[in-house]
């Protein structure tokens, strides 16, 4: 009995002593550490770090991290958005007066007059009705192209239809009835470019813009609506020029590609 109560007076003892070292033992001989942000050291004498006294903190400043970054990185994308928008609007601003210059070798040709034959001027002299001498045909089909660059189209189609009138026999005349469809289809005169292009595409069909009038004959007839006539004259200018005129071929593909496109 007596060794009971010396053995229970040992024990209480112990656990007293740990108590005051801030230690605490529950129903096992585990011995636990009370929290503190001081490496603990175990029996292996392993440092462990306490756990942070905040752990959502460090992640939530890595996601507000995150989110800055992608904010920049919109904004960055923005720009370079902005940027392709403007060169676009750019693009579509000069696409008139690129389209209208695609003959540039004609223009060229303007700056020295062809020779003209001077019973074919005669015959042009007599059919005006005025009865006042027409200029060379050189210089009148200069200042039909002048009207284009300076974008008085309705004027410009007008010299360009009288150059075809008056000049019928010079080597510039079929390049003026393309020109005049040109500058109608710019006007949004579609019925008259379809004409002038129908002109050339088939009363002139060895002539060098016998291609160039042919598909844009099709781009004419696609804008009026007539779609399945516009699909087969791009076929025939694809076919029928490829290896001739390649660049009017891929602008024909091109066309019927966004057609088909479209479509779907």
């Amino acid at each position: 009995m007596k060794r009971l109560v010396v053995t229970l007076a040992l024990a209480a003892s112990s656990v007293s002593a740990l108590s005051d070292d801030g230690w605490v033992s529950v129903g096992s001989t585990q011995v636990v550490a009370p929290a503190s942000s001081e490496p603990v050291v175990t029996p292996d004498q392993s440092p462990i770090l306490a756990p942070s006294a905040n752990p959502g903190g460090d992640l939530l400043t890595e996601l507000m991290l995150q989110v800055e970054q992608m904010k920049t990185e919109i904004a960055s994308l923005r720009g370079q958005l902005e940027e392709q928008q403007a060169k676009v609007r750019r693009m579509e601003a000069s696409q008139q007066d690129r389209y209208l210059d695609l003959d540039s070798r004609i223009s060229a040709l303007t700056l020295a007059p062809p020779a003209v034959n001077s019973q074919e001027v005669t015959q042009a002299e007599a059919d005006n009705n005025d009865g006042e001498a027409l200029p060379p045909a050189g210089e009148a089909y200069k200042s039909a192209m002048q009207l284009v660059r300076d974008k008085k189209f309705a004027e410009a189609r007008e010299a360009f239809d009288s150059f075809a009138e008056n000049y019928a026999g010079d080597a510039l005349a079929v390049n003026a009835i393309y020109w005049a469809g040109e500058v109608s289809m710019v006007e949004g005169k579609l019925d008259v470019a379809e004409a002038r292009f129908r002109t050339v595409k088939e009363d002139h069909s060895d002539h060098s813009k016998a291609a160039d009038a042919s598909y844009k004959l099709a781009v004419v007839l696609d804008k009026s609506g007539k779609k399945a006539e516009s699909k087969a004259l791009l076929q025939e200018v694809i076919s029928k020029y490829s290896g001739k005129s390649d660049s009017t071929v891929s602008l024909a593909q091109a066309y019927l590609k966004k057609m088909q496109g479209t479509s779907e």
